[in-house]
């Protein structure tokens, strides 16, 4: 015998948690929809700021690289005068950029030929402190090594020339630039460490003959030292 069909109440229905919850959310979504309307179109702004940024970045490296490659034709021809105008602009105007910050060094070599070292000094500090090729802060710690040793400045001298030896670009170069660090160690009286740097040079370059014999001649200079 089948058994009659329960009616449903009313109330019944409206405590139905499906139901109740398709409603909950369709009330929050009327209450926040100002809201949701003011972080859609954020995400829009944002979006298209993003987009205008990178093309204004895009130009902005464009531009730089030409204003360096111009730059760099004017030094090949000797124009030092044009091409520290590049330089300059580079420097003022895009030095965010990859051939802004080459600038410096560039503009900082530039002066340094002309042994204006106080101008070129602060320019090769700032590509230290911004650039990202290897070879050229390797090389604008070793003018300024030059700088300070015009300047007689025995300690700024040794302090980047060490920092050079850490931009070298081959086993080689660091161990020249060793030696140049065992000669200044040993002006100012540091035998201990310049030997250090010249026996390390004679152990690992014995077949390299223009090393060996400069080590040589500083390793002669520290026993000349040590027996006055």
């Amino acid at each position: 015998m089948l058994k009659p069909k329960r009616t449903i109440l009313s109330k019944e229905i409206k405590r139905d948690p499906f139901l109740e919850s398709i409603a909950s959310i369709k009330t929050h979504i009327t209450e926040k929809k100002q809201i949701y309307i003011r972080i859609a179109l954020s995400a829009t702004i944002l979006l298209v700021l993003g987009s205008i940024f990178t093309r204004n970045q895009e130009e902005n490296r464009d531009i730089a690289e030409g204003l360096l490659s111009k730059a760099m034709i004017y030094i090949d021809l000797n124009d030092e005068e044009n091409a520290t105008i590049h330089l300059q602009e580079l420097i003022d105007e895009f030095e965010s950029t990859e051939s802004g910050k080459n600038a410096s060094f560039y503009l900082g070599r530039i002066y340094l030929n002309k042994n204006d070292f106080n101008l070129a000094l602060p320019y090769f500090e700032r590509y230290i402190g911004k650039g990202n090729n290897p070879l050229l802060i390797g090389a604008a710690y070793q003018a300024m090594v030059n700088i300070y040793l015009s300047q007689l400045d025995l300690k700024n001298a040794i302090y980047h020339q060490k920092m050079s030896i850490e931009y070298s670009n081959s086993k080689e170069e660091r161990a020249w630039a060793s030696l140049r660090l065992a000669n200044l160690s040993l002006a100012i009286g540091d035998k201990s460490s310049a030997l250090k740097l010249v026996n390390r040079v004679l152990d690992e370059f014995t077949e390299n003959a223009a090393l060996t014999q400069r080590a040589n001649e500083i390793h002669g200079k520290i026993g000349h030292i040590g027996e006055s």
